[in-house]
């Protein structure tokens, strides 16, 4: 017997802001929620989106994805590091996503124990609200851009090599409102936290520049934008999904390797430009704009499932499984089993002993810290020699 019990677990404010959306549906239908940064909570049903999860805590487990374009250079088999056969449910935004599943559904490790579904992205459901003109009146008053003039959005995966300064001259020749919205980065991020506090500083008295509290809703922001800039963020699917041109900037820097790499911007839904275009490439778009909003909205009929009765199908699929009935909703049919092939069984084992020895043990337990720690040491000195 499964209690009608969710806890959520989130690592950023993004993540929270989706569980919060279900959370307050599945509160209506009688379920007692949480939502926690504890990926060790035990719980009846564990809600999970991260690429770590532990849901060997929870009686039953549900799993999404919680970026759009997640491990995009990893396509179409993302589950050979992230695994979803531990999970009881998994939930898919979109048919490009069903495709990537499709790929490799025949091996063991894609499949989640009761099914696969396609219900939608959950962040797309808040798009009915954004029919609304009167809120998105009241929204563009509140911020303080000027509704006579065309918005261009900045909100970048990373900030770093002064982005922010670079967007911020290249609108200053046009005649529009310069929108920047900053990821919420958690504590951890030291160095984002900094480098986005020193770009505030550097624009905070400029009057052409309006700088968002990085905790509002990205959906928001775009809603009153539109034109959105970044390198290679998820917020750019999401701009399109609102059927609105994204542009990506492909020679901005993204810091998660040493040395930086380039981003991935191949997806076929952005404008690509660079950063020394940057000026014209806008204006181009402004200049033609029913043309590119056209083509932004004809991506998001194609590509997103389900806009705005996601969370609804989530949870019904959610209330049959944990009372034993069948799904009002078909699974995804997998392909027949298949042998994983050497290199992706050796990958899959690879991840699964990483995941568990150094994200579950070595936090949970001192001792295990203690041995990683010596075995880490060892294995530089080893290599240092």
């Amino acid at each position: 017997m499964i209690n009608k019990d969710i806890t959520f677990i989130y690592l950023d404010e993004v993540q929270k802001q989706v569980y919060e959306m279900i959370a307050a549906e599945a509160e209506k239908r009688g379920y007692k929620t949480s939502i926690t940064k504890d990926k060790f909570a035990r719980s009846e049903i564990g809600w999970y989106c991260e690429h770590v999860n532990f849901p060997q805590f929870s009686k039953f487990s549900v799993v999404m994805l919680h970026d759009i374009t997640q491990q995009y250079l990893n396509w179409p088999d993302i589950w050979v590091r992230e695994p979803w056969n531990k999970y009881d449910i998994g939930f898919l935004p979109s048919d490009v996503w069903v495709d990537n599943w499709n790929e490799c559904s025949q091996y063991f490790y894609t499949r989640p124990k009761t099914g696969m579904y396609l219900t939608g992205w959950p962040k797309a459901d808040r798009l009915k609200v954004f029919m609304d003109g009167d809120k998105k009146s009241e929204y563009i008053r509140k911020t303080g851009i000027d509704p006579d003039k065309p918005t261009i959005l900045y909100a970048p995966a990373w900030e770093n090599d002064n982005k922010q300064d670079e967007f911020v001259q290249a609108m200053l020749p046009l005649d529009v409102n310069i929108l920047v919205k900053q990821p919420p980065w958690a504590d951890t991020y030291a160095e984002q936290i900094r480098n986005i506090a020193q770009m505030y500083e550097l624009h905070k008295d400029n009057p052409r520049v309006i700088q968002l509290d990085p905790k509002t809703s990205i959906l928001d922001a775009i809603m009153i934008s539109d034109i959105l800039v970044s390198e290679e963020s998820s917020t750019m699917c999401e701009c399109v999904m609102m059927g609105k041109p994204a542009v990506s900037v492909s020679n901005w820097l993204i810091p998660d390797t040493t040395p930086s790499r380039y981003p991935a911007d191949d997806y076929d839904y952005v404008i690509k430009t660079k950063k020394e275009d940057l000026t014209s490439c806008i204006k181009e778009i402004l200049d033609n704009y029913s043309k590119y909003q056209a083509e932004a909205q004809a991506y998001s009929d194609k590509h997103f499932a389900n806009i705005g009765s996601c969370i609804d199908m989530m949870l019904d699929i959610l209330d049959a499984a944990i009372e034993g009935n069948e799904s009002p909703y078909p699974a995804i049919e997998p392909k027949k089993d298949a042998k994983v092939p050497k290199d992706k069984l050796k990958l899959y084992k690879k991840e699964k002993f990483k995941r568990e020895i150094y994200y579950n043990y070595r936090e949970r337990y001192r001792f295990v810290a203690f041995l990683w720690k010596i075995a880490k040491g060892l294995k530089t000195l080893i290599k240092g020699n």
